[in-house]
């Protein structure tokens, strides 16, 4: 479980710039002329004054209709804000403000590295599963030897989906409190509530 964790963490701690690009992000050029990406640079921008956290680099997805964003990173200092191009078409300047805002509030407070290390967690548990899968499909010479390696990866399978299943439910209620706090920190930023209720409410 330690090796599977560290594995994975190791893997997710390369900046976020790896994270974003891993997903088919496309970095946006400070420098763009594109209308809807230079608001979404100045949005950004303003977004990392209010907060006080170094700006980011803005990515974009640009096969994603939907409204989504996130922060990737392991500090603020290695820190990427990516949106997708629905949230860059759909949204208003004053709820784009907001669901930046909310991403900003992840930097600011540690909930990147907080995920990473729950993801490393998890999949460190899921290595479990795994080598019982690779148990159940191996064949010993001896008929006793292979019931007994059946026998243990049967064991290892099902301590392995058991573990993920109450690291999710964990991973769930704290990732629920960080989401209603970034909410929060929304408002805290732009001085704004109706910026992140407007985003809320196109994305229900």
């Amino acid at each position: 479980i330690f090796i599977g964790s560290i594995t994975k963490i190791i893997a997710l701690a390369k900046g976020g710039s790896a994270v974003a690009e891993s997903l088919g992000a496309r970095l946006i050029n400070v420098s763009t002329r594109h209308a809807d990406e230079r608001r979404l640079i100045n949005v950004v921008e303003e977004m990392s004054i209010a907060s006080g956290t170094p700006t980011p680099q803005v990515y974009i997805l640009d096969r994603e209709k939907g409204i989504n964003a996130f922060a990737a990173g392991f500090s603020p200092n290695d820190a990427v804000v990516a949106v997708t191009h629905g949230c860059l078409t759909s949204l208003s300047r004053d709820e784009l403000q907001g669901v930046i805002a909310h991403e900003f509030s992840h930097i600011l407070n540690g909930d990147m590295r907080l995920n990473i290390r729950l993801i490393g967690f998890l999949s460190g548990i899921m290595i479990l599963a795994q080598i019982g899968y690779i148990l159940l499909r191996s064949r010993s010479s001896s008929r006793k030897g292979g019931n007994q390696a059946v026998l243990i990866g049967l064991a290892l399978v099902i301590i392995g989906f058991v573990g993920q299943l109450f690291g999710r439910m964990i991973q769930a209620a704290v990732s629920r409190q960080r989401e209603y706090f970034a909410d929060a920190s929304s408002v805290q930023f732009t001085r704004n509530p109706g910026g992140i209720a407007g985003a809320l409410k196109k994305i229900g």
